[in-house]
């Protein structure tokens, strides 16, 4: 599903390095606190996976999803401002569905309406695109634990964990509350105890080191993109513990 800085275009990278913890610890939950669109836990392997986040009608949508719920047609730019001024009033799966899909780059009634646009390669309908991914991603949501619950809620033991949160110094939606990254650092060390946590984001703390850089282009409006850098954090604490070598 499109989702502000969804980890769909890396994928295929990240998910080998979670898969071979899990496979490697022996560890049968996997836990995913920021689970956004779920591009990464769609396409783990685990006796269980659960996906939790912040926003409720986010897990609305994906339960409603992994229901089998039928997707609404062409949302119209008047439905959309009528949604996103009273949500409440819908549905949390539809105010859900209206605010990722049809918001630009997913970005939940902060980037814009996103319908249909005339490009050089023809008439673009960005809706469109967005219904087709999520049925593409259905089937392989089956059996994941769907939870709206702030990721300092968690206490897990033995679990493969996978931390995706708003990375630091870059765009945040308004709606939520300032994010508190020492915070995430410390909550990350604390589960490091006994967990294996690994954390996507641009910089990190001396105590967890990269396993994994590439050059990425973020997407900022339809008409510009810029160069970052993505990169995968680990607990010097578990490289040590699980005796692994960091190959970069």
């Amino acid at each position: 599903m499109k989702y502000m800085g969804s980890k769909a275009k890396v994928a295929r990278y990240i998910v080998p390095i979670i898969q071979d913890h899990i496979d490697r610890s022996g560890f049968e939950t996997y836990l995913d606190p920021f689970c956004g669109g779920c591009n990464i836990i769609d396409k783990i392997r685990a006796p269980q996976r659960i996906a939790s986040d912040c926003n409720k009608y986010l897990i609305a949508l994906l339960q409603y999803i992994q229901d089998g719920g039928e997707l609404p047609g062409y949302i119209e730019r008047e439905e959309y401002a009528a949604v996103r001024a009273n949500r409440d009033a819908y549905p949390e799966w539809y105010a859900g569905y209206v605010g990722f899909v049809c918001s630009y780059n997913g970005r939940f009634f902060d980037g814009g309406y996103s319908g249909k646009t005339q490009t050089t390669g023809g008439l673009r309908d960005y809706q469109d695109e967005g219904r087709r991914n999520i049925e593409a991603q259905r089937k392989d949501l089956e059996g994941v634990i769907f939870l709206h619950k702030d990721y300092r809620a968690w206490q897990p033991s033995r679990c493969v964990i996978y931390l995706d949160p708003p990375y630091e110094g870059t765009k945040q939606y308004k709606a939520l509350e300032p994010f508190n990254h020492s915070e995430l650092w410390q909550v990350a060390r604390i589960w490091s105890r006994d967990n294996i946590v690994l954390v996507s984001e641009q910089q990190a703390p001396e105590d967890f080191v990269p396993v994994w850089i590439h050059e990425v282009s973020r997407t900022m409006n339809q008409n510009k993109t810029v160069p970052a850098t993505e990169k995968l954090y680990i607990a010097k604490e578990v490289l040590e513990r699980e005796g692994i070598t960091p190959s970069i």
